[in-house]
């Protein structure tokens, strides 16, 4: 009976570590990222305050669909009626997902049988990650992201749940609202289970009839509110085409991948080097071994990598870099690929080879992962947050206060910041949150229809090919700032321009 307790003890005290390991990942990455939020965060945040405010699905008061990400809005939205500000609202949202990530990711590899010292290394190696510890309380919906494609796995494949395939496609519905990535994780999804009858065709059939409901709600709701299902986003990067590949921004999302993933790399390339070891010694016996195939087809592993095969496939071939914010999603997998890659052979070395591998394991999750924090993402973070959303905190206020609250607008290109504390109308270079820019061939042009009080820039435009001539301009501000992330290190200069319209 003793022993029998202390069995049934053990799942208990593994899931209340890893809560421990979770709560740890978020103490650091709120001593690390104490004020970090991305530009996108605050665009989240302006479209909050409008629907939690009563004005509707907006940005700074103008109906636009201008986010990929509806359902974050209305979450974000709810919290904030329900208990808190906006920011501090999507922040709360961000640690709750980073916190359920850790732990699906827990769940999942305890329904593989992986070695628990093995779950607990793997566990680590996502808490410690640069870019999970970046984006864990940045507002944002990487975390959700993360955690619906964890619990997409688990209800599909782990779960023993009889209403699992109702709520799988349920959530597969409520992901693609999150991050669009999941409509092309969706169509691998359906493609896969086509061909190999890993579910069978009365439920996958179910599942996604349930996917296309639940995003026919929002589509039908789209096209009524906004005159069209396809969000700005979508019409601002339509202009490339299908494949155009360019060496440069392939190679950043290699790299991205490689330090992304880097203690998991280091342990597959020791395994390797260790299962060739095996494979020399025991030759003969070759009939003792699955092969990986089998093995990763037989711990519902295909579908992941494909997942993975896609998304980088994908990316690799458009001349756009990958952020480190739309790739994290991937990462649990990653890690639970090499895992049990780790699980697998360990039967087969000795427990001296398997300790220093672990070993090994550890020293680059704490000491890889290290450097890449603090030399690399905390540095670029750091001079966001001083450089960037410092000054445009300090344009909005100067909007703000230089219009006396009266009425005015401002054209610029990163209108999160400013279109939630300006209390100016935004007009957007970029076209995400006003959907009449695609209206214009030029931002001259726009700008000449648009006739705001203040104009932003910054690199990208050169103030003689935008602002108009004949008028009375006034520099409000300008300031030389850092780069606006590890992407885009180099000094931006940014000026705020007054416009006296005759």
């Amino acid at each position: 009976m003793l022993l029998n307790l202390k069995k049934s003890t053990k799942p208990v005290a593994h899931k209340i570590i890893v809560m421990f390991i979770g709560f740890g990942s978020i103490l650091l990455a709120y001593l690390l990222y104490p004020n970090f939020l991305g530009d996108d965060t605050f665009i989240h945040i302006g479209f909050i305050k409008d629907l939690s405010g009563g004005k509707g699905f907006s940005f700074a008061g103008t109906k636009t669909y201008g986010t990929t990400s509806p359902m974050w809005v209305i979450i974000g939205a709810i919290v904030t009626k329900l208990f808190t500000s906006p920011e501090t609202a999507v922040r709360l949202l961000s640690l709750v997902f980073t916190f359920s990530t850790l732990y699906l990711l827990y769940i999942i590899l305890s329904k593989a049988n992986i070695n628990i010292k093995i779950i607990y290394a793997a566990i680590l190696s996502l808490a410690l990650n640069p870019f999970f510890l970046r984006w864990g309380l940045s507002g944002m919906e990487v975390t959700a992201s993360m955690s619906l494609l964890l619990s997409i796995y688990y209800l599909f494949y782990k779960s023993t749940n009889k209403f699992k395939w109702n709520i799988g496609g349920f959530v597969f519905g409520l992901a693609i609202l999150t991050r669009p990535e999941f409509l092309g994780f969706y169509l691998i999804f359906i493609f896969y289970n086509s061909f190999t009858r890993t579910i069978t065709g009365k439920k996958l059939f179910t599942s996604a009839l349930i996917t296309i409901i639940t995003l026919s709600g929002w589509l039908l709701f789209a096209y009524y509110y906004f005159g069209t299902i396809i969000p700005n986003t979508y019409l601002y990067k339509a202009g490339g085409s299908l494949i155009s590949f360019g060496f440069e921004y392939a190679t950043r999302t290699l790299k991205l991948f490689a330090a992304g993933n880097l203690p998991e790399f280091v342990l597959l390339v020791t395994l390797l080097v260790a299962l060739i070891f095996i494979g020399r010694r025991k030759q003969n016996n070759s009939g003792k071994y699955h092969d990986l195939l089998t093995i990763l087809k037989e711990k519902d592993l295909i579908l992941p990598i494909l997942w993975i095969a896609g998304f980088y496939g994908f990316y690799l071939l458009k001349d756009v870099t990958v952020i480190s914010r739309y790739s994290l999603m991937l990462i649990p997998f990653i890690i639970i690929i090499v895992a049990l890659l780790f699980n697998f052979i360990k039967d087969q070395i000795s427990e001296k080879t398997k300790s220093t591998i672990l070993i090994i394991y550890l020293f680059t999750t704490i000491f890889g992962y290290g450097f890449i924090t603090f030399y690399v993402v905390k540095p670029a973070s750091d001079e966001f947050v001083k450089g960037f959303q410092t000054s445009y905190r300090e344009i909005a206020s100067i909007i703000k206060k230089d219009s006396g609250n009266r009425k005015t607008a401002v054209a610029l290109t990163d209108v999160g910041i400013i279109g939630c504390f300006s209390g100016a109308k935004v007009y957007d270079f970029a076209g995400l949150v006003d959907h009449s820019r695609f209206n214009y061939d030029s931002s001259h042009d726009y700008l000449m229809a648009k006739k705001p009080g203040y104009v932003i820039l910054r690199e990208e435009y050169k103030p003689q090919d935008i602002l108009p001539d004949g008028i009375e301009i006034e520099i409000l501000f300008k300031r030389t700032l850092g780069g606006f992330g590890i992407n885009h290190s180099n000094p931006r200069t940014v000026t705020l321009y007054k416009l006296y319209w005759k």
